[in-house]
C-alpha cells in the first residue's frame, strides 16, 4: 500500500506547480484578450493524500446426513458444501484547500505584472496612472515609492525580470501548436496563449512574481514609540517638572520632538516670552549670588537650565520644523538638550526580512 501512496503524494506535490502555472497562463490569455482585466489567483494552503485497503475472507460450510430422507434420519454428518468468499477494496483520496487572493493591493500588483509581461509581445505598456505600476513595484520591493529595485533585489526575482522578451504565442484554438504540452497552454474565451520554445524560464519567473505578490507584504517602516514629558507651556521638560505627557508612534526617521511640533507663530511668541523670563532670571541670579543665598540660587539655576532647553527646542522648531531627518545605517535618534529624563523611546516595528 505504501507504494501507491508514495506515488500519489509525489504526483499531488507536482500538481501544485502545474496548478500555479496554469492559473498564470489563463490570466495571461485574459490579459491578451483585454489588457485592463482584473486578475485572479488562488494558492494551495494545505493538502492531503490518503490510501486505504480493505479485504474480507469468509467460509460458509454446510453439513448434512447422507440418509436424511429416512425416518428417522440416519448416518453420520458429513460436509455437504464449502462456499468460500473473498472481497477486496482500495480507496484513495487527494485534496487541496485553496486560498483565493482578495486583497485589492495584491491584485493591483498582479495586474501590473501581467501588463508588463505583455509589453514585449503586444506593445501594451503597464499602467502609469491609477495605478502607477512602477511606483507600486517600488513600494512592494523597497518600501519606498522612490526606491531602487535593482539595488535591493539581492538576487530575487522581481518585476525587473519581467517583459524583457516575447516568450509566448497568441491566437485562436486552431493556432495552438499540436505538439505543445497541455499544461503550457492558457485559454480565456476564444483567446489562447502558449509557451514558445525556450519560454519556460519566463513563465517560471512570472509565476514566482505572482506568488510573491499573493503571499508576501511590502517591507514595513521601522517605527518607534516616543514619550515626552511637557511643562505648563506644552514644551519638553524634565520628568520632575512635568504636568503632562504625550505618547506617539512615529517612523524611525522622525525626530523625537516632532510629536510636539509647534506652529511657527506660537513658537515665535513662546521664544520671546522665554527670552524675557531669562533676562529677568539673570537679575535674580545676580541678586542671590550677591546675598549668598545658596538654596535660592540653586533653584534659579535649575530654572535657567530648563528655560535654556526650552529655548533651544524652539530655535530648532523655527529652523528645521523638527519633522524628519535622513535615516542612516547605525542611526541613533537625538534626544535634544534636555537630558535623558524628559524622553523615552523604543523600537516598535521592525521591517521584515524578504
Amino acid at each position: 500500500m505504501h507504494i501507491p501512496l508514495r506515488n500519489n503524494s509525489d504526483n499531488q506535490a507536482r500538481t501544485v506547480s502545474d496548478l500555479y502555472q496554469q492559473e498564470v497562463l489563463n490570466n495571461l490569455a485574459m490579459f491578451v484578450h483585454e489588457p485592463n482585466s482584473l486578475p485572479y489567483f488562488s494558492f494551495a494552503n494545505q493538502g492531503a493524500t490518503g490510501m486505504m485497503d480493505q479485504g474480507t475472507i469468509g467460509i460458509a460450510p454446510t453439513w448434512g446426513r447422507p440418509y436424511a430422507a429416512s425416518t428417522p434420519p440416519s448416518g453420520t454428518f458429513v460436509l455437504a458444501s464449502f462456499a468460500p468468499t473473498l472481497t477486496g477494496q482500495r480507496t484513495g483520496f487527494e485534496n487541496f484547500t485553496m486560498t483565493p487572493v482578495n486583497d485589492p493591493r495584491k491584485l493591483e500588483l498582479m495586474r501590473c505584472a501581467y501588463q508588463k509581461a505583455l509589453a514585449s509581445c503586444t506593445g501594451v505598456a503597464p499602467s502609469t496612472v491609477c495605478p502607477d505600476c512602477q511606483t507600486r513595484f517600488n513600494v512592494f520591493y523597497t518600501g519606498s515609492p522612490d526606491g531602487n529595485i535593482r539595488d535591493s533585489a539581492a538576487g530575487k526575482v522581481t518585476s525587473e525580470c519581467l517583459g524583457r522578451t516575447c516568450w509566448f504565442g497568441t491566437g485562436c484554438k486552431k493556432a495552438v501548436p499540436k505538439e505543445c504540452p497541455c499544461n503550457l497552454v492558457g485559454q480565456y474565451c476564444d483567446t489562447y496563449v502558449w509557451v514558445l520554445p525556450g519560454g519556460q524560464d519566463e513563465l517560471s519567473k512570472l509565476t514566482l512574481a505572482i506568488l510573491d505578490y499573493a503571499q508576501n507584504a511590502p517591507p514595513q517602516e521601522v517605527q518607534k514609540v516616543v514619550e515626552i514629558y511637557l511643562d505648563e507651556r506644552g514644551l519638553p521638560t524634565q520628568f520632575a517638572n512635568a504636568v503632562g505627557k504625550v505618547t506617539a508612534q512615529v517612523g524611525i526617521t522622525e525626530r523625537n520632538l516632532s510629536v510636539v511640533s509647534i506652529p511657527h507663530p506660537d513658537a515665535v511668541s513662546l521664544r520671546d516670552s522665554i527670552e524675557k523670563e531669562l533676562d529677568d532670571l539673570a537679575e535674580k541670579i545676580n541678586d542671590a549670588q550677591a546675598k549668598n543665598r545658596s538654596t535660592t540660587l540653586a533653584q534659579l539655576l535649575a530654572r535657567k537650565k530648563q528655560l535654556q532647553g526650552n529655548l533651544a527646542f524652539l530655535d530648532q522648531q523655527l529652523k528645521v520644523g523638527g519633522l524628519k531627518e535622513e535615516y542612516r545605517q547605525g542611526f541613533t535618534p537625538q534626544t535634544g538638550p534636555f537630558g535623558p529624563l524628559f524622553i523615552n523611546q523604543s523600537l516598535n516595528t521592525l521591517a521584515p526580512g524578504r
